[in-house]
């Protein structure tokens, strides 16, 4: 998951300017218990989305390996042929061991890392609907619903999506043509991974654009409202 480390930094980074730019730029809205809890939800709920995407492109780089191990899994049998072919006595050679116990291990952690999807999306379900109470619960209180935070939560799931899924679909694109048009090779990895995070993030990130374009429109909307 080359694409999601990148994640933690820019998340730390993020998260800096976004109460630096909050206790400079509030508006003179009051700081209180309940902003510091609405900020805290947000960036909770932030951290589910992503817990809960992650998990989605990993439950469908799973299912690329049950398709074809070789979609998802490095395997250098898939990718090249062996240098010294075994010699058979006889018309029907006995089966590879070392394939065999490759398979298996492959096999393996497509099922780890299905487990690991499931377990990841209903634990950011889990987390996305407990912090959205929570802020809609604080949201009726003084300071509980300031315009940086709510705003700067639609930029920030913008970011943190595009961030992930753009490169993620690009490099597995771009993989996955190279696989089925030039055909598999040493130096080339599976697309599986690269690939399901793109499924997983792309459509969340075309959501959250859209949902961020119409939450700037709305006060220039009603700007116009009020000169007409």
């Amino acid at each position: 998951m080359g694409f999601v480390s990148v994640l933690i930094p820019v998340a730390i980074l993020g998260l800096i300017v976004w109460a630096v730019v909050g206790f400079t730029r509030r508006g003179g809205e009051p700081f209180t218990l309940a902003t510091a809890t609405a900020l805290y939800a947000r960036v909770a709920l932030i951290g589910g989305v992503v817990m809960s995407l992650i998990g989605a492109g990993t439950i469908i780089k799973a299912g690329f390996g049950f398709i074809n191990l070789a979609y998802s899994y490095y395997q250098p049998y898939a990718y090249a042929s062996s240098p010294n072919p075994p010699l058979c006595k006889g018309t029907v050679c006995p089966p590879d061991t070392s394939i065999l116990t490759q398979n298996s291990y492959y096999e393996q952690q497509r099922g780890q890392d299905l487990v690991l999807g499931i377990t990841l999306l209903v634990i950011g379900i889990v987390v996305v609907v407990a912090h959205l109470y929570l802020s809609r619960a604080v949201a009726g209180m003084a300071g509980g619903s300031p315009a940086w935070v709510t705003r700067g939560t639609q930029l920030a799931l913008t970011v943190v999506t595009a961030i992930v899924g753009i490169p993620s679909a690009a490099f597995g694109l771009y993989q996955m043509l190279s696989y089925f048009i030039i055909g598999p090779s040493q130096s080339q990895g599976p697309w599986g991974e690269s690939l399901g995070l793109a499924i997983a993030f792309v459509p969340a990130w075309l959501y959250f654009m859209a949902r961020l374009v119409q939450d700037l429109r709305r006060p220039h909307m009603g700007a116009q409202a009020q000169t007409t």
